[in-house]
């Protein structure tokens, strides 16, 4: 999940251990209000988050595993690969909240509350979020995937 926010490796190494490190010093905070596992996702968002910030820089996002390939062929994986590309320099357009409601839902399959509770958000916010990132990304790639130009045909078989 760090790794899919800040694409860097080593960034998310670093980050993934500076979350296990803050958690750990931080365990008596947790008062139980929610899952371990939420806190824990909370912390290293808001690392990545902060990260992100202070870098001040758009991050892209690797989407690999989330469109499966069923297409045979190099000619299939190469329109692949460029959807992925397309895909991850639209993601990289969003604000890190915008990206970060994006991947908590779309790529970590998580639901409105679980995301809202690990962002420290109202649902109302959460779904705001993800209403306006989606609405972004789809002006962003939709120039791309309305032309005839083989993509958009190979594009609509995956989703």
């Amino acid at each position: 999940m760090i790794y899919g926010m800040v694409r860097n490796e080593n960034d998310a190494w670093d980050l993934a251990q500076e979350g296990f490190l803050k958690a750990w010093r931080s365990i008596h905070e947790f008062e139980g209000r929610s899952s371990f596992y939420t806190w824990l996702h909370s912390l290293a968002v808001n690392l990545a988050l902060d990260s992100l910030r202070r870098k001040g820089r758009r991050v892209e996002v690797e989407l690999d595993d989330a469109i499966p390939c069923s297409l045979p062929g190099p000619r299939s994986k190469y329109r692949l690969t460029e959807i992925r590309q397309h895909i991850d320099a639209a993601l990289a357009q969003l604000s890190p909240e915008h990206r970060a409601v994006i991947i908590l839902k779309e790529i970590e399959d998580l639901q409105y509350q679980e995301i809202a509770d690990i962002l420290n958000l109202s649902i109302g916010t959460v779904m705001s979020r993800l209403f306006y990132g989606r609405k972004k990304l789809q002006s962003i790639l939709r120039p791309i995937f309305s032309s005839s130009n083989g993509v958009a045909e190979d594009f609509n078989r995956l989703v």
